[in-house]
């Protein structure tokens, strides 16, 4: 009895786990980080990350 119970419980986790993965896929986010992902060479999230921290060192600076 128990086994059933723990094996539906994994099954649960792993399809919720494919769902998020295909949600993700679809709304054009990856699976995974940048260096798996197949739109890297498009994909502006790194100059985003980086232009954040620009802004911010830049305020820090003004600030002193």
């Amino acid at each position: 009895m128990i086994d059933i119970i723990i094996g539906g419980l994994v099954l649960i986790t792993v399809i919720l786990a494919i769902r998020k993965i295909v949600k993700n896929q679809k709304s054009g986010g990856c699976g995974g980080g940048c260096s798996g992902c197949s739109s890297a060479k498009t994909c502006n999230a790194l100059e985003t990350l980086e232009a954040k921290a620009k802004e911010t060192l830049q305020e820090k600076s003004k600030d002193e």
